[in-house]
């Protein structure tokens, strides 16, 4: 009895999980797409992060698109994702420094 109360409620657990994203994948779809800035610095600027953000590993991408494009705070992310507010603030370091390097090595900033 005890185990299939265990696995119930991990396969309860899990579903709940991909309903998460499942909606906050449709929340990221509906997000206005900002009008890019004119000059041709700023289209190689947005072409290296556009590249980078790529280059991420999709839980450092997620953390930062929804901190630096939805405005979400730490909280709220943490809460759509169902991950703790450090392991938000550690991803979200994690993937600013990666953007660094890569445009420092690109020679873009």
């Amino acid at each position: 009895a005890w185990a299939a109360v265990v696995a119930s409620r991990l396969a309860l657990d899990w579903h709940r999980a991909r309903k998460r994203q499942e909606r906050l994948g449709e929340r990221l779809a509906a997000l206005p797409v900002p009008a890019p800035a004119a000059g041709e610095e700023s289209r190689v600027l947005s072409l290296a992060l556009g590249q980078g953000l790529d280059e991420l590993p999709p839980a450092q991408r997620q953390v930062l698109v929804l901190r630096f494009y939805a405005d979400l705070p730490v909280r709220d992310i943490a809460e759509a994702l169902g991950i703790p507010e450090g392991t938000v603030k550690s991803r979200l370091h994690t993937a600013v420094r990666a953007l660094r390097a890569r445009l420092h090595k690109d020679g873009v900033v």
